[in-house]
């Protein structure tokens, strides 16, 4: 008979996720850890998830518990509504579109216990259909600026009280504010080397979606400023400036792929150009001068014209690799939960 005090509580905010939600509560029904507890937060669907979410606390109650909004709140405010409702000495997150390993919260919660540690992180694959079939390829996630996924990774429920860190509501981009935020002030990070999350690359999230990236990048603004002005509230700016500054830069050169308008790219350069004055990243010189984002961005940051043509550029390159991976031979490859 399964535990009543779980060790690991498993978080999955669910809107509209009826063509995925199967696969992902089966790789969680799965999971060799007994003392598992998933939290399915259902932010008011208005497709057939309730009935798929319903069926899987039927099957596995001890297992699965369910949490209905009254309205839909997004992703960050369902995340920390399970966060409270969490029993687990350890609390992870997936997305309903995702699927993980069978051993996967098993192998992060030894890895937790093992070196008494407040953050354990695995690697990530990402997965697509593409007309070749199914491709799976490893995510990068070796620079701090990559792995700024919560889906990967186990957090201390204790640690996370004693620190007030919870997701920001009304932004999306909620994961890297609360992993940076962790990792600067968690101790004994882990990260173990097996790929155990599974990312589905989906065009029609939130994220992804062409149709949004100018509004997308406004709220990216938002995220980052109230990011930075936390950082430093906390007392953490002037140890953490060099990743600090990693970031910021990693975020405007990857603007240079967004598919927005150049007077809006030149914009975005300006606003974190703003963030590194105003926080004075420059001056606290706690950055490597060698790190090619940074000095790229250094470079570039008050250069427009330049900017353009490097966007322009980086575009060019970027829909070529896509037409090529679409059409390379690739082996279709069976998903199993």
């Amino acid at each position: 008979m399964k535990s009543k005090s779980p060790l690991v509580s498993v978080i999955v905010p669910v809107y509209n996720a009826e063509k995925w939600i199967d696969e992902c509560l089966s790789s969680l029904l799965n999971q060799s850890m007994i003392q598992l507890e998933v939290i399915l937060v259902l932010d008011a669907p208005t497709d057939s998830s309730v009935e798929h979410v319903a069926r899987f606390c039927q099957r596995d109650p001890q297992r699965f518990r369910m949490i209905e909004l009254a309205s839909n709140m997004g992703v960050s405010a369902a995340r920390n509504i399970g966060m409270k409702a969490a029993k687990g000495q350890y609390i992870g997150f997936v997305d309903s579109d995702d699927w993980v390993q069978p051993n996967m919260f098993e192998s992060m919660y030894l890895a937790a216990v093992e070196k008494e540690s407040d953050i354990v992180s695995c690697q990530i694959k990402t997965f697509e259909l593409c007309q070749s079939g199914w491709v799976f390829k490893a995510m990068p996630l070796h620079a701090q600026y990559e792995n700024t996924f919560v889906t990967n990774k186990l957090f201390r429920r204790a640690f996370l009280i004693a620190e007030g860190i919870c997701f920001y509501t009304n932004v999306i981009f909620e994961d890297e504010p609360f992993v940076y935020t962790a990792r600067f002030s968690g101790q004994n990070y882990v990260e173990l080397e097996q790929h155990f999350y599974n990312y589905r690359m989906n065009p029609e999230g939130q994220c992804r979606n062409a149709n949004k990236s100018r509004f997308n990048l406004y709220d990216k603004e938002l995220m980052l400023a109230r990011f930075m002005a936390d950082i430093e509230s906390r007392g953490n700016l002037d140890e953490h400036s060099s990743e600090m500054m990693e970031c910021l830069a990693n975020h405007a050169l990857s603007a240079l792929y967004y598919d927005i308008t150049l007077i809006d790219l030149v914009g975005y350069f300006r606003f974190i150009d703003h963030l590194v004055t105003r926080h004075r990243l420059v001056e606290r010189k706690g950055f490597d001068d060698n790190d090619y984002r940074i000095s790229r961005f250094l470079r570039f940051r008050r250069k427009p014209l330049l900017i353009a043509a490097l966007a322009l550029w980086a575009r060019g390159k970027y829909r070529w690799e896509r037409l090529s991976l679409s059409f390379k031979p690739q082996k279709p490859v069976e998903v199993i939960a």
